[in-house]
């Protein structure tokens, strides 16, 4: 079994530096704004990584929000640089949820959490767990990268090799372009779009949708502002390609 980099220190603190702008123009705006029109006020960040989508949830949403990580050192980071009050930081141990009450929650997300598991069971387990925290009626929403990109290069990232075949569940080499100018070498692996549909509809969610959001999908206007916001116009093949996939499930 392929160890969970993000334990590493190093690794951590690279990716906590990582420009997620490209995340968060084409997925994390997308994620707050489901989330804003559900009016959720008891949110679940599984995978939340050192804090950033966390952090802005409980900036823009009147909300708690409990975020968990199995890297201790991911919950050092965003208790360290991203502290607030209505978030409440937990190390999860063996996907284990225990902490948080059946139907207690009224929202729930997973950024980058299932590309960077290998075992299907285990995000079946994973999905299971959030289900069942989630009350009736209730989102949950997944961010990942785009199965159907593969080997396309982005500006800030590459999922991989171009022109390459990738089987199901197969490991793939992840490059984050760093500021530095050095490249954060991980693995992920290759779901395809299958994989998230049956597992949500075996885990007991309905309802479920998918979005490839784009650039081209904003107007000149909308673009212009975001360059202006970002600070950034390095913008690649996102022009026209998705580099994300953005599911919506709902608890009945």
């Amino acid at each position: 079994m392929t160890e969970n980099l993000f334990k590493d220190e190093v690794v951590a603190n690279q990716f906590n530096d990582y420009n997620d702008v490209l995340e968060q123009v084409l997925g994390y705006n997308f994620v707050l704004s489901i989330l804003k029109s559900t009016q959720a006020k008891k949110i679940l960040d599984y995978g939340c990584g050192p804090g950033k989508v966390s952090l802005r949830l409980a900036n823009q949403l009147s909300a708690d929000i409990v975020a968990v990580d199995e890297s201790a050192k991911m919950i050092e980071i965003a208790k360290r640089e991203r502290k607030h009050q209505q978030i409440d930081y937990k190390i999860v141990k063996k996907d284990n949820l225990d902490f948080i009450s059946d139907n207690s929650v009224n929202g729930a997300i997973a950024c980058y959490v299932f590309i960077n598991n290998q075992s299907e069971q285990r995000i079946l387990k994973i999905m299971r767990e959030i289900y069942r925290t989630l009350r009736p009626n209730s989102h949950f929403i997944i961010l990942d990268t785009n199965p159907n990109t593969t080997g396309v290069p982005f500006s800030t990232f590459q999922n991989g090799e171009p022109g390459k075949f990738y089987s199901y569940g197969e490991e793939r080499v992840e490059k984050l372009n760093l500021d530095s100018q050095e490249k954060l070498i991980l693995h992920d692996f290759n779901w395809p779009n299958r994989m998230y549909e049956t597992n949500l509809k075996r885990a007991g969610f309905s309802e479920i949708t998918v979005r490839y959001p784009k650039l081209e999908d904003f107007s000149a206007e909308q673009i212009q502002q975001i360059e202006q916001e970002y600070h950034y116009k390095s913008w690649l093949n996102e022009k026209t390609q998705a580099p994300f996939i953005l599911y919506q499930a709902i608890k009945k």
